[in-house]
């Protein structure tokens, strides 16, 4: 027991089971503020990952109109939106690839953050006992 409980439990303050309880109440804020966390780290790693991928789109654009108004031949043009097609359908497939796995680890972290405040607390132990 830590030095103010005895003190309140000295003074008839708190009595065991009040403090026990006290300090469920203290490990689930705990918990709570941890699975928060890492539910918020979660979103902002994706949201990082997704600025990036717009950063790379628009320097991928620029570069394209670069070479498309230098190109000297329909052949070139046609080379190069050929080759842009191909890299916008690889970016497609990677984004797709991208959204469903950041779905899924934003849902795993959401049900990680609350399982914990729900019976039992995620734990194994069953409230009231």
């Amino acid at each position: 027991m830590s030095q103010q409980e005895e003190r309140q439990a000295d003074r008839g303050g708190a009595t065991p089971r009040a403090s026990e309880f006290m300090a469920e109440g203290r490990q689930r804020l705990e918990d709570f503020a941890d699975a928060q966390s890492q539910f918020w780290d979660r979103l902002q790693s994706s949201n990082r990952q997704w600025l990036d991928r717009f950063q790379n789109e628009a320097s991928m654009a620029a570069d394209f109109a670069n070479r498309l108004t230098s190109a000297r031949s329909f052949t070139e043009t046609a080379s190069l939106f050929q080759n842009w097609t191909v890299k916008h359908m690889e970016m497609a497939s990677e984004d797709a690839r991208r959204v469903i796995s950041d779905t899924q680890d934003i849902f795993a972290a959401g049900a990680r953050f609350w399982t914990k405040f729900t019976a039992g607390g995620g734990d194994g132990h069953s409230r009231g006992h």
